[in-house]
């Protein structure tokens, strides 16, 4: 096994690890937590995954020294992926907190739900293709699970979208970027295959061809 192998998973206590190295280990992909850039492997994909509050976990990375080197990772090459606030962050900002800025690594401003919808969005919805992608296959009208108060309305760099009163992205790619507004390691089957394929298409493969069906 090489460094390009191992996944980083970013450790800024913002995001619930657990259910995604559980997801990982399903899919027999190393990874290794980082809490600090120095932690990190030093090839291979990088996970930003999130919850809670935009501005918290903004201030989190910045303490632990994430924010002025994911950018840097970025340019480098590495591959990042960020999940639910994860993706949030690399946008522009958010109106959860107008005051903090995102890594601006993806294009748009994260806005409120709504209105006339219940928010949270908490539950599962079905996505569609916005546009095609190298890395990501078709999902065919398959079902996701989403837990979030916010998200970017979808553009030229969007995957996948979903509605919840009004369409939103999904995920996003921009480059060697991706972005899941849902939690795949919540998604059952088909979050295991968005998994895989987003992963397997940062240069990490899993040893086995066929997802886990249960």
């Amino acid at each position: 096994m090489s460094a390009a192998d191992i996944i980083t998973l970013i450790d800024y206590d913002a995001g619930n690890l657990a259910s995604l190295e559980g997801a990982l280990d399903r899919l027999g992909l190393p990874y290794r937590r980082a809490a600090t850039p120095d932690q990190a492997a030093l090839e291979g994909p990088v996970v930003l995954p999130g919850v809670g509050h935009f501005e918290a976990a903004q201030r989190s990375l910045r303490e632990r020294g994430w924010w002025r080197v994911l950018p840097s990772l970025v340019a480098e090459g590495r591959p990042l992926l960020g999940i639910c606030l994860g993706l949030q962050l690399l946008a522009e900002g958010s109106e959860e907190a107008p005051r903090a800025s995102g890594l601006g690594l993806i294009p748009g401003i994260v806005r409120r739900l709504g209105p006339g919808v219940k928010v949270p969005h908490m539950g599962w919805s079905q996505i569609r293709q916005h546009r095609a992608h190298p890395g990501l296959p078709d999902p065919d009208g398959g079902w996701l699970y989403f837990v979030h108060s916010y998200a970017l309305a979808p553009t030229v760099e969007t995957i996948y979208v979903a509605e919840h009163g009004r369409p939103f992205a999904a995920v996003e790619a921009r480059g060697n970027v991706m972005g899941f507004q849902p939690h795949p390691e919540k998604s059952g089957r088909a979050g295991l295959l968005l998994l895989q394929s987003s992963l397997a298409w940062m240069g990490v493969s899993a040893p086995q061809p066929e997802v886990p069906c249960n």
